[in-house]
């Protein structure tokens, strides 16, 4: 019975998310990395699943990398997430990205079924001050009568600022960092639902985040979600590099370069959605990072679990 109740009251939420003034986007956690600090990543953004936190901050990558997640949402069995994106850095003032996202829900005999598909471009207008674009297309297919077959296209952009090089101190401090970052949801938007009828959209929901790093030891983040004028979220997030703390350095006869310690909390003003709390762990090996997140958001629901795996060449 509970199950049973656990499963209504997610289809509750997924239902009204896809009517809702954020998009016709089920989810917007992408990584395990970012879930672990209560899925803050606009003021960071160094990886391939930039292209769906700030596109602006691809030019900040520096090798091709590749980044894969999967998640069984609240570990019910009926939703599960898997994305793909990789980039490249095209030259030192332009970063690319394209991405999959494939998301299922299994209501057996119905089934709810998103593709997303994601190209993303960066472009650095001064040393370390970026903007972005990703337009994006959407396919949904569900058995709802009203959602039988939804598709759609978008467009998000991003602005991206870090202090790094640019000699500024602050509190007298040269180690540390601040990174400001602002990502700009549906630009523009078009949903088609069963050929006949269209609805379009304009920048309903944004994201302000701002970054500091201390020392390469430890990262505090901060982020807003506003809906038009209105703030619907804040949320926290820490990260804490432990090789740099403890002051280990790993040479050539260790293959873990890094392990990093996550946590963070996000503050929801939508009565269903609730408060949000996660933590993880990161182990950066060679050329390879592996990061594990967990969530957990309101007493309705079991944890969600999120696996992440990220390869660079």
């Amino acid at each position: 019975m509970k199950r049973l109740s656990q499963i209504l009251i997610y289809l509750l939420v997924i239902s009204i998310s896809m009517v809702s003034a954020e998009s016709y986007e089920f989810s917007h956690r992408y990584n395990a990395r970012a879930i672990g600090m209560a899925n803050i990543f606009c003021a960071v953004a160094d990886d391939s699943t930039a292209i769906f936190y700030n596109p602006a901050g691809l030019c900040q990558i520096q090798k091709n990398t590749f980044n894969s997640m999967y998640a069984d949402i609240h570990g019910l069995g009926i939703a599960r997430n898997f994305i793909l994106s990789g980039a490249q850095k095209y030259n030192d003032d332009i970063g690319m990205a394209g991405a999959w996202v494939f998301e299922r829900i299994d209501l057996e005999p119905e089934i709810w079924q998103q593709h997303r598909f994601f190209y993303g471009i960066s472009y650095a207008i001064l040393e370390k001050f970026y903007i972005g674009v990703t337009p994006k297309i959407i396919h949904i297919n569900t058995d709802l009568e009203n959602y039988r077959d939804i598709w759609g296209y978008a467009f998000d952009g991003g602005l991206f600022i870090s202090s790094e090089n640019w000699g500024i101190n602050f509190f007298n401090n040269n180690e540390i960092t601040l990174r400001i970052g602002t990502t700009f949801k549906n630009i523009y938007s078009i949903v088609k639902w069963n050929d006949d009828y269209n609805e379009k959209r304009f920048l309903n929901l944004i994201w302000w985040g701002t970054g500091v790093n201390y020392k390469n030891c430890l990262d505090f983040l901060f982020q807003v979600k506003s809906i038009k004028t209105q703030i619907s979220s804040a949320a926290a997030g820490f990260a804490f590099f432990l090789f740099n703390i403890l002051e280990i350095n790993p040479d050539e006869k260790y293959r873990v370069n890094e392990v990093v310690l996550r946590c963070g909390m996000e503050y929801n003003k939508d009565v269903i959605t609730q408060n949000a709390y996660s933590g993880g762990i990161g182990i950066n090996v060679d050329n390879y990072s592996f990061d594990y997140a967990v969530s957990y958001q309101s007493d309705y629901f079991p944890s969600t679990h999120y696996f992440s795996i990220n390869a660079r060449k």
